[in-house]
């Protein structure tokens, strides 16, 4: 039950930290999935191998991690549970190996997916929100524009305006991602519209996860 609390906890996203201990653990968390020659084929074998990635660490760094992200708890498997919701904050974002583990596994389960989808836009910053859906179409114009409809049935315009972590196939031909399901990472940035001569609120894109 504790190691299913941690994980549940390391799926759910905020995006606002940087202190260096907590780093080391991301990044030390990161490259063990990365460079895993793990078969995750299910819910187990994914649970198997963020536990044994990130666990050790998050237990050998308890006290400096809990001290840099404000932590009191003095039950310490819940000070634990607690650092590894922040751990999985910042590995759902910058570790593509596990973001696309997440997608690959929980996508398959509806239920869940769409709890974790839940709980994160409850838990979102104002900086980085999160869609999942199908890709719908892809503007040929500059700024880019992506479509998607998400799972709400809802039509959602992205710009693709910068530089992402995505398969080159789907910079030089875009028109491939039609069709796709993702997740997209984005932030709501001002885009500047001539034709009013005034800035507009749009949907910058800053990850995109394919299926």
């Amino acid at each position: 039950m504790k190691s299913r609390l941690i994980i549940i906890g390391l799926i759910i996203c905020q995006f606002s930290f940087s202190q260096s201990e907590l780093d080391k653990v991301v990044n030390g968390s990161c490259a063990c999935i990365t460079e895993s020659t793990a078969d995750v084929f299910d819910y187990d074998s994914y649970l198997s191998l963020i536990m044994d990635c990130a666990s050790p660490l998050i237990i050998q760094n308890t006290n400096e991690l809990a001290r840099e992200l404000g932590i009191t708890e003095k039950d310490e498997m819940v000070a634990i549970e607690q650092i590894g919701s922040k751990v999985g904050e910042r590995l759902v974002v910058e570790c593509e190996r596990f973001t696309e583990l997440t997608f690959k596994i929980l996508g398959e389960d509806s239920e869940m997916m769409n709890d974790v989808i839940e709980e994160i836009k409850e838990d979102e910053t104002e900086d980085f929100l999160i869609e999942q859906g199908t890709i719908l179409s892809i503007s040929n114009e500059i700024p880019c524009l992506i479509t998607m409809r998400n799972s709400q049935d809802e039509t959602l315009n992205f710009y693709w305006m910068e530089p992402i972590n995505i398969n080159e196939q789907f910079v030089t031909n875009p028109d491939s991602l039609k069709g796709k399901k993702v997740m997209i990472v984005f932030y709501l940035g001002e885009v500047y519209n001539p034709k009013i001569g005034a800035y507009q609120a749009r949907k910058i894109l800053s990850e995109l996860t394919v299926e």
